[in-house]
């Protein structure tokens, strides 16, 4: 990672609150701000507060961007039957592919009504942007890079929409799954979308970059600062206790548990397409254990849709991301090989950590070969300096309330 140069809005708020940081690319993050166990039992019990600056949005308009999307993205974001695209408040996940079916990047599409955002990481929202355009002929589609002037915060827990709707214009009523729609927070005008990311209700708020601090920081002192301790519904986490919570409910996330092919791998010119391709195959839609939520296999042709209609007609996977519990807290690193019985290698660890809901136990999201990908098949994982037994459990590590 490169040293962050990106100025976080949100930076003096962190540090009111003793925050610790890490680079995460050009961008500074949260890891903690002291409190991990604290942080933890907000987002089970009651709601975390959380600042992703490492998330961005690019807005798409004109008449003929469902349709455009529906022609690049592994997801429906249009009907040709009907000839209509997603309703202002509908949203789906969906992956950007290359033509040989390969993972470029993933993204969430939040239909607006007069426009669509695609929120997605950060580092891709103006390569995306240029990618589109090398696609655009006459279809009247526009992108606008919304880095600079918007900003995502997210709440986690049983009580985010209960908190949520106390400082809001009217109640938060989002409960299917990337559902989306405007409030006044604060009289602040934010669009509130829903990700369970964590395995507890996630409601998303993407709003104007120069109103970010104001509603943060009204956010805290409403449930937080002005209450006494014990008694705070909401408190801020980090990335730390975030990654155990979205382990702990089986979300791998892009850029950690399955990367992409460069992005210009998907360009429609194929001399400039075939000398960005990669030297490893890249991941495939089925490997990301996210195919279900990713992939329309009724919605007709996009790019890279032949490749993963025959792998999905034949049910041929060769790996797939699967969740591994170890007999004990001992915490293998990402990045280590998984074995089998005979000490062959047989897959790798992607993501960790120790679950508190699981007693403490170590558990892990990992890469693994077909023989491997059923749940209760026994692996071994090098963890603090000996070879650790583990077993393939099915996700999520736990089930959502």
């Amino acid at each position: 990672m490169t040293a962050p140069t990106a100025t976080n809005p949100l930076r003096e708020s962190h540090l009111q609150f003793e925050a610790e940081f890490a680079a995460w690319d050009q961008i500074e993050i949260v890891t903690t701000y002291g409190e991990p166990q604290v942080e933890y039992a907000s987002v089970r019990t009651s709601a975390g507060l959380i600042d992703l600056p490492q998330r961005g949005v690019l807005e798409v308009t004109g008449k003929d961007r469902h349709a455009f999307l529906n022609n690049l993205l592994t997801n429906q974001t249009f009907s040709k039957a009907e000839k209509t695209g997603l309703a202002a408040g509908q949203g789906v996940y969906a992956f950007l592919l290359n033509l040989k079916g390969r993972v470029v990047c993933d993204l969430n599409v939040l239909e607006r009504g007069d426009r669509t955002w695609l929120e997605m990481d950060a580092r891709y929202v103006d390569r995306v942007a240029k990618l589109f355009d090398a696609y655009l002929f006459s279809e009247q589609v526009k992108t606008v890079n919304r880095l600079a002037d918007l900003h995502e915060i997210a709440i986690h827990g049983p009580q985010a929409a209960t908190l949520l709707s106390e400082v809001a214009d009217r109640p938060i009523d989002l409960s299917a799954p990337l559902a989306s729609a405007t409030y006044s927070l604060f009289g602040i005008e934010t669009l509130v979308w829903r990700d369970d990311v964590t395995g507890v209700p996630g409601l998303h708020l993407i709003v104007a970059t120069d109103r970010v601090a104001e509603l943060w920081g009204g956010l805290l002192e409403k449930f937080h600062t002005s209450l006494v301790p014990g008694k705070r519904p909401l408190h801020p986490i980090g990335w730390a206790m975030f990654n155990t919570l979205r382990i702990e409910a089986g979300r791998p996330i892009f850029g950690i548990d399955f990367d992409g092919q460069p992005v210009e791998s998907a360009l429609p010119d194929k001399a400039n397409r075939e000398a960005a391709a990669d030297a490893s195959p890249g991941v495939l839609p089925a490997e990301t254990a996210q195919f279900d939520r990713a992939v329309s296999i009724t919605k007709g042709c996009y790019l890279g849709q032949e490749i993963v209609a025959r792998m999905h007609a034949r049910q041929q996977v060769a790996r797939q991301i699967v969740g591994i519990r170890l007999e004990n807290d001992a915490l293998p690193i990402a990045g280590e090989p998984v074995f089998d019985d005979k000490n062959n290698q047989i897959g790798g660890i992607t993501s960790s950590t120790i679950s508190p809901l699981l007693s403490n136990h170590a558990i892990c999201l990992a890469l693994v070969k077909k023989p491997f990908m059923t749940p209760g098949s026994h692996v071994l994982v090098p963890a603090e300096g000996e070879m650790r037994k583990g077993t393939v459990v099915a996700l999520p590590f736990m089930e959502a309330p």
